[in-house]
């Protein structure tokens, strides 16, 4: 006889950090995917803004351009900012609606269903302020299922320099803490949450000041660097690239 799924209680949402939130569109422009995922599956309008470690780190060989990683190197007062969307469920019961809800950002991203490919895998972070510590190892040992399923998946590659610390464990953890609100009067919201999922990207060999800005300036097709700005997603390089293509 098959055991009932046991049932839980809780809130999460999606960590954005880069063209998922502005672009509509994931192959060609009016496909809409990402935008009616967008629109079916989060609550926009109550995003918040968080403090998280990033920094243009890897690049896309499909664009030529470099986008967003996160980086175990940037200590507190290099930290970007990018977006906690919550999910319009407003409540995850069980693991097969968390399955459900990973693997339509899956779909978002371009992995097709998957929680690994060669250039992302998707992390998954608790609040330990809430969530029991069983249901976070039960939940932990799921996700672990799900990222290690296919043998490709080695979390000591997700790190964009040697004595780096990868950013995300071998169980898919995201390897950080909770993040923080950028306004701190969001604290305790932001702190009613117990998990968030984010699309952990694999780092490449992060780029010079010089390299970086002029692949900004080359970028004429995405406006990746511009775009990202515009909607609040930025990173401790920001104002750094602004100077140098003002002044080159």
């Amino acid at each position: 006889m098959k055991m009932r799924e046991k049932d839980f209680n809780l809130k999460g949402g999606v960590l954005i950090m880069g063209s998922l939130l502005w672009q509509d569109y994931l192959k060609v422009a009016g496909d809409d995917i990402r935008k009616t995922w967008r629109a079916e599956h989060l609550s926009e309008d109550k995003k918040i803004i968080v403090n998280i470690p990033i920094r243009y780190g890897r690049f896309s060989n499909n664009y030529n351009i470099y986008t967003m990683t996160f980086s175990k190197q940037l200590s507190k007062n290099k930290l970007g900012t990018g977006y906690f969307v919550p999910f319009r469920k407003p409540n995850i019961t069980t693991k097969t609606e968390l399955f459900d809800e990973a693997t339509a950002l899956s779909y978002a991203e371009g992995m097709n269903g998957r929680f690994t490919l060669s250039w992302a895998t998707l992390g998954i972070i608790f609040n330990k302020d809430r969530i029991d510590k069983h249901l976070k190892a039960e939940l932990t040992d799921f996700w672990k299922s799900k990222v290690t399923e296919k043998n490709n998946f080695n979390n000591l590659q997700y790190k964009g320099r040697d004595r780096e610390t990868p950013c995300i464990r071998k169980n898919g953890l995201i390897n950080f803490s909770w993040f923080k609100p950028l306004d701190n009067r969001q604290e305790e919201l932001l702190n009613s949450f117990d998990f968030m999922i984010a699309t952990v990207t694999l780092p490449t060999p992060y780029p010079t000041l010089k390299k970086l800005s002029e692949n900004v300036r080359a970028d004429k097709s995405r406006f990746y660097f511009i775009e990202n700005y515009k909607n609040g997603i930025t990173t401790y390089q920001d104002i750094a690239i602004i100077n140098y293509l003002n002044h080159s």
